[in-house]
């Protein structure tokens, strides 16, 4: 069984490993947009507050983590699902075939209506780029 799992925060790191303990002989690829570790956006917050470092928002703490579980890690954009083909276009040109796929590719943010977050010196905390 080949399982993509578009997305690398908690949800799809979580997915991932839970289809390994199930199928340890699995084909188990995570695709995810951005170049850092699969990290918790949750924790930018207590990183920007000098409280942890950036490696205390990675997921998991050792960088063979999932080269132990057996999941491999691209760090692409999906460009394409092609469900018929069963098949993602990654933004690279390349493809990835699938038997199953979780889209676990999380949220954005959204700016509340209050008065000043357009100024300059107002950013969101999304992401460690």
């Amino acid at each position: 069984m080949r399982y993509a799992i578009i997305g690398a925060g908690p949800s799809g790191v979580v997915a991932a490993e839970t289809l390994r303990a199930r199928d340890a002989q699995a084909e188990i690829v995570i695709v995810g947009g951005e170049a850092e570790p699969a990290y918790s956006r949750m924790a930018i917050p207590y990183l920007l507050a000098g409280q942890i470092d950036e490696t205390g928002t990675y997921l998991r703490h050792t960088p063979d983590h999932f080269d132990k579980l057996g999941i491999r890690m691209v760090q692409e954009q999906v460009s394409t699902v092609d469900t018929d083909a069963r098949r993602l276009l990654l933004s690279n040109g390349s493809s990835l075939d699938f038997d199953r796929l979780l889209i676990a590719s999380g949220s954005h943010p959204v700016k509340p209506p209050v008065a000043g977050l357009d100024q300059p010196a107002i950013h969101h905390c999304w992401t460690l780029a």
